[in-house]
């Protein structure tokens, strides 16, 4: 029986999603996929392979793993820290002694994000010098998504202040800028409703959860854009549709940005995050039929993974039209930078 990753599915793994990679000159990237596999989480794997899935190789024991802009690192969680791990798989070097989850590498390359993670919530994003293996915390409380800026100097981000231990229907919790290296943070939102944050090169799109207290309204967050100064929030679509919020369904969330009009969006389950497309301009939802986590760099396909307790499975797809082009099954939470 094939045991239920924890990137993959469950409470957790919908408060936080990683960050996309890039920024790194295009002749010194090598371009990989990385994931997990295995058929129980306790004795998975870090795999490397090709970025449409093909030549994968075993680089060892792990337990979360993401590559770095230029693809020669993998940040590997293992049972003694964090551990940088070359492509190759013949160096590694422990980065920290601390057991945080790595969630993404800023485009420069020089700075690993990591949280601490509990069962019901993200407690602490933190800032991991790659020389020299520093942790500076940049939130605490319950954090629901980050993402890099454009320019890659700075971070937004949805923390709530208190972690109720009731996720969305609890927690409040808001949008916030600051610089990745360091400073005073600026508040975007004050409404206790917006997470999951994706910024695009011309405005940031977010979950916005409806303004009520029921299950039905913490299960249907939309979509929304508004401007990096917190000005002229929007409407993509401002209340997930009954469909994707019901029957452990829960509302939407954006992924990334393919180009300025359209935004490679999540349903968000306990299996793990269904695709979709939202164009910003007709507000129209078109499914892809399979999970994912994270958009190629020219907006043609997405990544992903998710499944139950009996089998799990990583697959790529095909944007345009929602064609499987790679399955791997006992495989999940990947990171690429193709």
């Amino acid at each position: 029986m094939v045991v239920t990753w924890a990137r993959a599915t469950g409470s957790a793994a919908l408060l936080l999603c990683a960050a996309g990679c890039g920024g790194t000159h295009a002749s010194a990237v090598a371009r990989h996929l990385v994931y997990l596999a295995g058929e129980q989480s306790s004795s998975a794997s870090v795999w490397i392979a090709d970025t449409n899935g093909a030549h994968p190789r075993n680089l060892g024991r792990g337990s979360a793993a993401v590559l770095s802009p230029d693809g020669r690192t993998v940040a590997v969680l293992r049972r003694g820290g964090i551990y940088l791990v070359s492509s190759s798989g013949t160096r590694a070097r422990r980065l920290t002694t601390r057991r945080l989850q790595p969630q993404a590498w800023s485009p420069d390359g020089k700075t690993l994000i990591a949280t601490r993670p509990k069962l019901l919530a993200v407690l602490e994003l933190d800032a991991i010098d790659r020389s020299s293996g520093r942790v500076r915390v940049i939130a605490s409380g319950s954090l629901y998504g980050f993402d890099f800026s454009p320019s890659g100097d700075e971070l937004v981000y949805s923390r709530a202040p208190v972690a109720t231990g009731q996720g969305p229907c609890g927690d409040q919790f808001d949008l916030y800028t600051v610089k990745l290296s360091g400073g005073k943070p600026s508040q975007l939102t004050h409404d206790g409703l917006s997470a999951f944050p994706r910024w695009g090169h011309s405005r940031i799109a977010f979950s916005r959860f409806p303004a009520g207290t029921t299950i039905a309204d913490c299960s249907a967050p939309g979509i929304w854009t508004m401007d990096d100064d917190g000005s002229n929030v929007r409407p993509v679509i401002a209340r997930a549709p009954d469909e994707l919020a019901n029957n452990d369904l829960f509302g939407l969330q954006p992924l990334a940005w393919l180009d300025d009009e359209h935004i490679l969006t999540g349903v968000r389950t306990n299996s793990g995050t269904l695709g979709a497309v939202v164009d910003t301009t007709t507000h129209r939802l078109r499914k892809l039929g399979d999970f994912a986590d994270e958009a190629s760099s020219d907006g043609r396909f997405a990544v992903g993974s998710g499944g139950n307790d009996q089998v799990v499975h990583l697959s790529i797809v095909q944007i345009s039209d929602g064609q499987r082009v790679f399955l791997r099954r006992d495989a999940c939470c990947p990171d690429w930078n193709r």
